[in-house]
């Protein structure tokens, strides 16, 4: 009798460790979190607490001169890349303590907000245009500055790319 309590316990112990380390792991996740990939992303690319990285609003994570500024130099490179269809390609990334930009991740949709596919090719060209902006301006708080995830959302209208938001 004894022993079938102690085992009893045993178990009863088990399940709640692994319950409480779950629970752990949903509390300190979130949705949209992106997490490395070797396949596809830079491995030099490091953020600087991997535990942390923001959202972009909680840490007013920006371009210099807002959305104005990164259009401007942006808009050179990308008024000549023309696609077959229309709708918006979003990329979302992180921007690290270092003003840096890795782990892009890219959604396409048409104007009715279905799936749809862009040539793969010019979206890495696209990518790559935003992965060579350097003006990234990171928050400090107490002095301490943060990663943060950032989006950039292109609307293509009948080929060619007519906005960025």
């Amino acid at each position: 009798m004894k022993n079938k309590l102690n085992l009893l316990l045993l178990i009863s112990f088990l399940i709640a460790v692994f319950l409480t380390i779950w629970l752990f792991n949903q509390i300190t996740s979130s949705v949209g979190d992106i997490a490395f990939n070797k396949e596809l992303d830079k491995s030099t690319f490091k953020v600087c607490d991997e535990k942390r990285i923001n959202q972009y609003y909680s840490v007013k994570s920006n371009y210099q001169n807002g959305k104005r500024g990164l259009k401007k130099d942006l808009w050179n490179s990308i008024e000549s890349l023309t696609f077959k269809n229309s709708g918006y390609i979003t990329f979302r990334f992180v921007i690290n303590c270092n003003g840096e930009t890795g782990r892009f991740r890219v959604k396409t949709v048409d104007s009715e907000l279905k799936i749809n596919y862009f040539n793969a090719e010019k979206i890495k060209t696209l990518q790559s245009f935003i992965e060579n902006l350097e003006k990234w301006d990171v928050k400090k708080w107490n002095d301490r500055t943060f990663d943060s995830y950032f989006h950039l959302t292109f609307k293509v209208n009948n080929g060619k790319i007519t906005d960025v938001f």
